[in-house]
């Protein structure tokens, strides 16, 4: 039985291990400056400050 998700995952894995030359620490320092130039990362510390619940 195939597992197309699965599957998919390695493609993609190998392909980000490709495109920086099986080198991880080239993979994470890219991964990083990415995140960092992204405005959509989620600030999960403001939401548990705001909410609250009144009885």
């Amino acid at each position: 039985m195939k597992n197309e998700i699965l599957e998919e995952l390695w493609k993609v894995k190998d392909q980000l291990a490709k495109e920086n030359d099986y080198d991880i620490e080239k993979l994470v320092k890219g991964l990083r400056a990415k995140e960092k130039a992204e405005d959509n990362v989620v600030d999960l510390t403001l939401r548990a400050k705001t909410t609250t619940r009144e009885p």
